[in-house]
């Protein structure tokens, strides 16, 4: 009896152990089906590269196809994606003796969405061409090849976060006495190497012209690229603030003028130049730097000061010392509009036009810092082009009546143009003067009566230098006026119409706001490049009866648009798979409800009936 029960236990421990391994499993799966647990996100894209010869030998050139399959259901942001979105990129080893010429993205099929109107996407499966080129003292060896995929993948209802997926392709390299043989034709076919892209930009015949030698034909199209980059939107907010600084010049001739505007674009040179050349050899992207808040904060500052002189606040001045030997080469308006120009290249950073982007990628890849350097030179000196005979002839100004302060009216409206465009680009780091913007009559109303009323206060005819006493806190009042008013309407029209909700853009103050004042909380997790979240935005929080209901909410936006600890640490906590995730909790924090990806106003609607109806 003893030996059965001993068997018997045997058995029964086996039982146990496997009922302990199994029973979490099944438990999950029956959570997960509740929508209790979230599910795991299958792989959305995977990418493999091939080369077009079996090897490779000294001095040759071959082509690199990388193969990427996307889940189905999914798509991706092609490369170039537009505006706000995030680009499909193949990002290139720095290896010694290759050299990365052009890479040729397929034409992504236009998507609608109703947030950002059209984008170009990836979808299936998609193939990305690279030409390389190897040095002639390549060493007779085999080598790795470390390559990287940045994407984001997206559906109907959600955009994940950015990833990026490693991938290795092996390079053999024999001596000029091995047989090559050509392989893998099919997946080269639909790869057009050496035609222009179909946007018909000069990238594809930039990236040619570099890795061709011919330097001539590189420098003529990065000129002409600068001059199309000065005639794309972004760049509109310099022209106000050049015409500031040499039209309201009282003194300033047509030659003066001329010259003026050519040291200020040359402040815009050197630091494409500078700026455009370090960034590129960490790798980094030209147009990210006006994302930084600091960078925003310092170029702000500096608008803001400029807005203030222009008021006759103070005078900006060089020391005395420093002022006297500029006297010789034509004073301090010299050395201001240089210091000017350095700024407004920054500013203009963001309209990296593909010429540049094909510069920066040829500088990080090849360490061609001294060509680099020229080549940003030119592109600079293209974009400049607008800049010079917008300074030139906008001297002429001068020339325009003087009585009646005639020239201080000009100072004051250029003062308030170049401190609204400080605001404007404080906005996106300082969630107040976001929060509060409106896309509504009655809004545009409100600012068309600050402006009217500032400016009739703001004695323009009047700088604050010449004023004193009651007079002088008149004029501040009127120039606050007239710039919140100008802000406002300049803002305004990007807001999506409707009711505006307010937020809050902390996770603790508002659960503590939450709990201070028993409400029920609505977190929003979004980033700039989600396109389901515009469209929360612009359809489902802009609806009347929506924001009615949310008006008795706690509503907490947290931003996901760029990588932190705090992001990394929210992301544990709620477990956000990708965005939008919406998440309703009551006071004590306990999760009522969530869902991920867009919901029509209707289905919010559904949603907050049932949180109040369950509470």
């Amino acid at each position: 009896m003893l030996k059965i029960f001993r068997h018997h236990k045997s058995i029964l421990w086996i039982l146990l152990t496997l009922s302990t391994i199994t029973f979490p499993i099944c438990v999950q799966a029956q959570l997960a089906d509740f929508g209790l647990v979230e599910k795991p996100l299958a792989e959305k894209l995977t990418a493999k590269g091939y080369l077009s010869v079996d090897k490779v030998q000294p001095g040759s050139q071959f082509q690199i196809a990388v193969v990427v399959e996307i889940a189905e259901g999914w798509h991706v942001n092609a490369n170039p994606a537009g505006e706000g979105l995030i680009d499909t990129e193949i990002r290139l080893p720095d290896t010694p003796y290759l050299t990365f010429g052009e890479v040729v993205y397929p034409t992504g099929e236009v998507l609608k969405i109703d947030s950002i109107g059209e984008a170009p996407v990836y979808h299936d499966t998609i193939t990305i061409g690279i030409q390389v080129d190897a040095s002639q003292d390549a060493p007779i060896e085999p080598m790795v090849l470390d390559l990287q995929l940045h994407y984001q993948a997206c559906n109907d209802d959600v955009c994940l976060q950015p990833e990026t997926i490693a991938f290795t392709v092996p390079v053999e390299i024999v001596g000029i006495e091995a047989l090559v043989q050509r392989m893998n034709e099919a997946v080269f076919a639909n790869i057009e190497f050496g035609a222009p892209p179909s946007s018909g930009s000069d990238e594809g015949n930039l990236a040619r012209a570099l890795s061709g030698g011919q330097v001539w034909l590189a420098f003529l199209l990065v000129f002409a690229g600068g001059i199309l980059t000065s005639l794309t939107p972004c760049v509109y907010p310099l022209i106000p603030i050049t015409v500031s600084i040499f039209g309201a010049n009282e003194s300033a001739g047509l030659f003066k003028s001329f010259l003026l505007s050519v040291v200020y674009v040359l402040g815009i040179v050197v630091t494409y130049s500078i700026l455009g050349v370090a960034v590129a050899s960490t790798g980094a992207v030209f147009g990210q730097i006006m994302a930084n808040p600091w960078v925003v904060g310092f170029i702000s500052l500096i608008l803001v000061s400029l807005g203030l002189s222009m008021f006759g606040v103070f005078e900006i001045r060089l020391p005395h010392a420093v002022q006297n030997r500029l006297n010789t080469v034509g004073g301090t308006g010299f050395a201001g509009g240089f210091a000017m120009g350095t700024v407004a290249g920054v500013i203009a950073a963001p309209c990296t036009g593909p010429a540049l982007a094909v510069v920066l990628t040829y500088i990080a890849t090849t360490g061609s810092l001294f060509l680099g350097f020229w080549l940003m030179f030119t592109y600079a000196l293209g974009m400049g082009l607008l800049f010079i005979g917008i300074g030139t002839f906008s001297g002429l100004l001068s020339a325009l009546p003087r009585s009646g302060g005639w020239m201080y009216v000009l100072e004051n409206i250029f003062g308030i143009a170049i401190i609204t465009m400080a605001l404007y680009f404080l906005k996106d780091v300082f969630p107040p003067l976001q929060n509060f913007l409106q896309n509504s009559l009655p809004f545009f109303a409100i600012a068309g009566g600050l402006v009217l009323i500032g400016l009739w206060l703001g004695k323009l005819t009047e700088r604050f230098s010449s004023i004193s006493g009651g007079v002088r806190i008149r004029k501040a009042c009127g120039l606050l006026l007239a710039i919140l008013g100008t802000y406002m309407l300049v803002g305004g029209i990007q807001q999506p119409a409707g009711p505006h909700l307010n937020w809050v853009y902390d996770e603790t103050e508002g659960l503590e706001m939450a709990k201070r004042e028993d409400k029920l909380v609505m977190l929003d997790f979004y980033a700039s490049w989600c396109a389901a979240c515009k469209e929360l935005d612009h359809k489902t929080y802009a609806d009347p009866a929506v924001a009615e209901k949310l008006a008795d909410y706690v509503n907490v936006k947290l931003d996901f648009t760029r990588s932190s600890e705090t992001t990394e640490a929210l992301t544990e906590k709620y477990q956000i798979p990708g965005l939008p995730v919406v998440i309703f909790m009551d006071a004590e924090g306990q999760v009522l409800k969530r869902f991920t990806g867009f919901v029509a106003p209707e289905k919010m609607l559904s949603v907050l009936n049932e949180i109040e109806n369950g509470m």
